[in-house]
């Protein structure tokens, strides 16, 4: 028995079918993983996985790319999104403990024990809120440098 790779992953049930239809008319057997969760085009609540034979993978890697080259990503795109997502992390956690301390240290202290577990609350729920704010105010790799022509 041979292993399953998985060589793309659908979120429309139709475009899963019509790549499977493609490379099973090359002659590679596919199976679609989830593909009976749901059958309707508002989308599957599971990704569906087309998956072919371990020794089938890179012919069917191959002939989907020829097909169909925008789904599939180019290193460049993927390196540019893991960077918008490290700043908007890196943004999220500085903006946020920063928030959250100022909040912590501008609260006034009460006696009771019940009370001194408020300001620690109320810091960590403005620093959630604050590095929330933060996120949309991010450089965007997709902007241009200057005007364009």
């Amino acid at each position: 028995m041979a292993y399953l790779r998985t060589v793309l992953t659908y979120h429309l049930p139709s475009e899963a079918e019509v790549d499977k239809t493609l490379l099973e008319s090359e002659g590679i057997e596919v199976c679609l993983l989830n593909a009976n969760t749901s059958r309707n085009e508002l989308g599957a609540p599971f990704y569906i996985q087309l998956q072919v034979a371990d020794g089938d993978f890179a012919r069917a890697d191959s002939l989907l790319r020829e097909a169909n080259p925008q789904r599939f990503g180019s290193p460049e795109k993927v390196a540019a999104i893991e960077r918008h997502l490290r700043r908007a992390l890196i943004r999220f956690a500085v903006v946020g403990m920063v928030v959250g301390g100022l909040v912590y240290l501008v609260m006034p202290m009460s006696g009771s024990p019940r009370a001194a577990k408020l300001p620690v609350a109320v810091a960590i729920t403005a620093g959630l809120v604050a590095g929330m704010v933060s996120l949309p105010f991010g450089k965007s790799d997709d902007q241009p440098a200057g005007p364009v022509p």
